[in-house]
């Protein structure tokens, strides 16, 4: 084990610590930047007002329909909030006629709802690739009800559909995204090709949409993918479950909803995510009025992600990748022969040159946002591009965020079938102890790996956290 200074306000320390045992992985190694691929100046994605996508993994933005409307591309904010009106109406109108869940129309207003993830604009919570999945049935049917008991209430407005992560514990934002994404595909598309002509990158018929013209990028596997570009002004950050900000302010705004949600979680001492579903619920579920004051609420406060505050330290993993690496390479190879115990020494290499940059550089900066910590995201992107550097030189793969059967584990590396490492990350203020004592074990046992590292980024709130895990070591 090892340990860095105790941090002041202005810094950030690593505290890592090796445990032994044994993994399955995809692999991931060079992230593909799409200006990168195609030969274009990251600043022409910049100056058209579009994200610069990742073509092999998937980035942690979603669609907001909220934010349609305010977007700076006539196409979206015009024919995008038409086709996507007219679309979630059509659903509105079938269930206001349902009398059951089953019958025709409720049966109809399911096949309207796709809310399969489409892997053409690499958004969402993708692990180690881009392929796209399909969501339960259960998923989709649950959209439906509350719909249902919304437009029971007597609301009609199609944007509710972006407010159903706050009511139901398994849709989130990335399904809504979706969903939005299918249904303004064109408009997606016709910027898209709009950027190519301009660029001259290459476009062809895209299987799905047989009219629809489109760049695409053929995967390590050789399969090849549709692109579409995404305006930056239409996508948020997906949020952490806890982070429910945004909505307390949708509330607030509100005597009558703020009074209803108090009295509710009034008599919880540590409110649950379901606690505050719930409460949130009950507080505007009672009549059309109630619902749509706080989706108007929701409305004006809703913002697209900054760019400059960089909350998932997403820019600053593109400007890295863009940039001169060789600032975090060491001059050192490995010997991958010698199996495992290489393989740990170059992951320690990697958390070295990261805890450096960040206590004796300004990397630091990039993990603040207005005096607090940064979401876990950003360190763990940060980190991503300096250790890539090193599986480039060496030939050892990387998987962020693979997920092991119980969930992600942030990264693996790996040589071969046998030779694997787990890395997982936590900030200082989450639940280091559960991390340690009982979330890498679960991974490590799911993928069998044979040896897995725990670190730990000290905001300076570790508190006694790592005497609790001394502990669990004696």
């Amino acid at each position: 084990m090892y340990q860095s200074l105790q941090p002041n306000q202005d810094c950030v320390s690593l505290l890592v610590e090796v445990i032994g045992v044994s993994g399955v992985m995809s692999t991931l190694k060079e992230p593909i930047l799409f200006s990168k691929h195609f030969g274009v100046a990251p600043e022409t994605l910049m100056e058209s007002g579009l994200i610069d996508p990742f073509l092999n993994v998937d980035t942690q933005l979603f669609i907001d329909p909220i934010l349609l409307e305010k977007s700076a591309h006539p196409c979206i904010r015009n024919e995008g909030v038409t086709a996507f009106r007219e679309y979630f109406t059509d659903i509105v109108r079938l269930l206001a006629i349902s009398r059951t869940a089953g019958d025709p129309p409720w049966r109809a207003a399911q096949r309207l709802l796709d809310l399969r993830e489409p892997p053409e604009n690499g958004l969402g919570y993708g692990g180690s690739g881009r392929s796209g999945s399909s969501r339960p049935d259960e998923v989709r049917d649950a959209v439906l009800q509350t719909t249902k008991e919304i437009v029971d209430l007597g609301s009609r407005d199609p944007e509710m559909i972006s407010l159903m992560g706050f009511f139901e514990d398994n849709v989130g934002p990335d399904t809504i995204s979706d969903f939005t994404t299918r249904v303004i595909a064109r408009q997606l598309a016709i910027i898209t090709l709009e950027y190519c002509n301009k660029h001259n990158i290459p476009v062809e018929r895209h299987d799905d949409a047989q009219e629809t013209l489109l760049p695409h990028y053929t995967d390590s596997k050789g399969t090849k993918r549709a692109i579409i570009l995404v305006p930056r002004d239409i996508v948020r950050d997906l949020p952490v479950a806890n982070d429910w900000s945004e909505i307390d302010a949708a509330a607030a705004a509100s005597q009558r909803i703020r009074d209803r949600v108090n009295q509710y979680l009034g008599r919880i001492a540590k409110p649950t995510v379901s606690d505050r579903k719930m409460a949130i619920r009950s507080a505007i579920m009672d009549s059309a009025e109630l619902f749509d004051l706080f989706l108007a609420s929701v409305k004006g406060i809703a913002a697209h992600y900054d760019v400059n505050k960089d909350a998932l330290g997403y820019y600053r993993l593109k400007a890295i990748l863009q940039g001169d690496t060789t600032q975090f390479r060491v001059g050192k190879r490995y010997d991958l022969a010698k199996g495992i115990t290489e393989i740990v020494a170059m992951v320690h290499d990697t958390l070295g040159v990261f805890k450096h940059h960040v206590e004796k550089g300004n990397l630091w900066e990039e993990l603040w946002i207005d005096g607090a910590p940064k979401r876990e995201r950003a360190a763990q992107l940060i980190y991503f591009a300096i250790a890539d550097c090193f599986c480039i030189a060496n030939d050892v793969d990387i998987s962020p965020e693979a997920n092991m059967g119980g969930g992600p584990v942030d990264f693996k590396f790996s040589v071969g079938y046998s030779a694997r490492v787990l890395v997982e990350i936590k900030r200082s203020n989450g639940t280091v102890r559960h991390g340690y004592e009982k979330q890498l074990e679960y991974y490590k046992d799911a993928a069998r790996t044979f040896r897995g590292i725990f670190v730990v980024i000290d905001y300076g709130d570790l508190g006694d956290k790592l005497t609790q895990i001394e502990k669990i070591l004696c």
